[in-house]
């Protein structure tokens, strides 16, 4: 009779962190939407849209190092990594609106200035979609997320950590790389910790 009632009560659990993460994730969305009530501009230093950069950062901070392990995706990991896809739409469009007059132009030009090659841009263009298309992929497909080629699964999240590695050392200050750097280990530690724990779990013995 314990058993079902431990059961329920972990289904329970569930449902609330989900719940909690949607709301977080949700809050973080319109905060970081909130620019794009306002009037445009032309400034790329635009502090607004660092501050935007940060919340998709830190959910891919934490479902990368899971997305890219698991055989399988839970609901509340393919949450997680919809919320920083939805979230890094926002940066981009913050971005568009404060900094460049919404012109492709500009935004080719300042990221000629910023990293030395204007066509990068095309890169951050190619991240979000491909963001985009595995978010969908996780929720089209829960279980077998994990079960497509080895080659593709690197490839699609080697683009995307280089993608955000690469944006956090040329775009990002001091403060926000010493944030991403000390964010990701905690979360490589914690998933590896996860793992191995699991693997010594009696119920994952032979």
């Amino acid at each position: 009779m314990a058993e079902p009632g431990r059961v329920q009560l972990r289904r329970a659990a569930a449902y609330i962190l989900f719940g909690l993460i949607l709301l977080i994730g949700l809050a973080l969305i319109w905060a970081d939407a909130q620019p794009l009530l306002g009037p445009g501009g032309t400034d790329p230093t635009n502090a607004d849209i660092k501050d935007s950069a940060r919340s998709p950062v830190l959910f891919w901070c934490i479902g990368w190092p899971i997305v890219l392990a698991r055989r399988s995706v839970p609901a509340g990991v393919a949450l997680i990594w919809t919320l920083g896809c939805a979230m890094t739409w926002v940066h981009i469009a913050v971005a568009f609106h404060l900094g460049h007059g919404w012109s492709h132009q500009a935004a080719w030009e300042h990221t000629r200035q910023a990293g030395g090659y204007g066509d990068g841009i095309f890169v951050n263009y190619a991240f979000a979609v491909v963001w985009l298309a595995d978010a969908l992929w996780a929720w089209a497909t829960l279980a077998p997320y994990g079960g497509r080629p080895r080659w593709l699964n690197w490839t699609v999240h080697g683009f995307l950590a280089f993608v955000v590695v690469n944006a956090a050392v040329v775009f990002g200050g001091p403060e926000m790389r010493v944030q991403f750097a000390s964010f990701f280990v905690v979360t490589l530690l914690l998933v590896r910790y996860t793992d191995r724990k699991k693997r010594n779990s009696p119920r994952h013995g032979p």
